[in-house]
């Protein structure tokens, strides 16, 4: 079911980190049908000219906000911002931020680990907790966008995986309260799409020559995937925006062929051998 573009009191969605990747094209989609987006990032006055376009053609429905999601001060002016709409209201939640911290554990400084799960975590968490009122009233949607790293361990990862299954059993424990107010809680996971995911990544600070043949083993592989065409990301925004539609319940949605396949592997496999195969793969790629 689509969003009527013509509706005089178009639906309210909230999109988080739409500098870049899905948070832009969701801005775009989320527009085109017919929704009124207040898109949110950091550096927000700065950036505002890349929706040039959108807001010559969508005019009020487009709201261009300042959000550093791990800000309190911006969280409470996002509530604020929202209370003084001409409609206040919000029916949808997307929370995109977020970044990969990559590198062996010990390479991590505590700074650089506290900020991933800072960012990844407990950000969408306290936004998610703040907005929480307008989409009781409204009987509306929270879509966390998490990954296929948040059920399947990655060499090197453990940071950004960890704060992604966290995200994704936030959905899950989020269920069971909100089911009952009328507010629908999704966790989409996409596999690999093209979205400069890579670009915006950050590596461990130190440089421990244990795990010097893993690192470079990882930076091989993440250049030759940044070096070619990749997956569009429209399966990723369509499934985000078709659920912000729909009246779908369920909790947990899986983007693209890896990651598909992957939950069938974790669904099936018995542990042992799950992570025997997979340590194979990962010892023959990080070579």
């Amino acid at each position: 079911m689509r969003a009527n573009p013509s509706a005089t009191t178009p639906k309210t969605v909230l999109i988080t980190g739409c500098s870049s990747g899905f948070g832009k094209r969701l801005v775009h989609d989320f527009l085109n049908d017919g929704w009124r987006v207040i898109a949110t990032m950091r550096q927000a006055e700065a950036r505002a000219d890349m929706f040039s376009e959108e807001a010559r053609r969508f005019g009020n429905n487009l709201v261009i906000a300042e959000l550093d999601v791990t800000s309190s001060n911006d969280r409470d002016a996002i509530v604020e911002k929202i209370t003084n709409l001409d409609n206040p209201t919000l029916d949808c939640l997307v929370n995109n931020a977020g970044y990969a911290l990559f590198g062996a554990l010990e390479n991590c400084t505590e700074a650089q680990l506290r900020q991933q799960h800072e960012v990844n975590l407990i950000a969408p968490m306290l936004l998610t907790r703040a907005l929480l009122p307008f989409l009781r009233k409204s009987k509306g949607a929270v879509i966390n966008v998490s990954s296929i790293m948040s059920f399947v361990g990655f060499p090197l990862s453990s940071a950004y995986c960890s704060s992604k299954a966290g995200l994704t059993m936030l959905s899950e424990a989020l269920k069971y309260e909100l089911d009952p107010v009328g507010v629908r809680i999704h966790s989409v996971e996409p596999g690999g799409f093209r979205t400069g995911f890579v670009n915006n990544s950050q590596w461990g600070s130190n440089d421990t020559l244990a795990y010097e043949r893993q690192t470079k083993g990882f930076q091989k592989l993440q250049d030759k995937l940044n070096s070619g065409e990749g997956k569009d990301p429209a399966p990723v925004i369509q499934k985000i925006v078709s659920l912000a539609n729909s009246k779908d319940r369920a909790l947990r949605k899986q983007v693209g062929n890896d990651a598909l396949i992957s939950k069938i592997m974790h669904k099936s496999l018995p542990e042992s051998l799950r992570l025997k195969a997979m340590g194979i793969m990962f010892k023959r790629i990080l070579q």
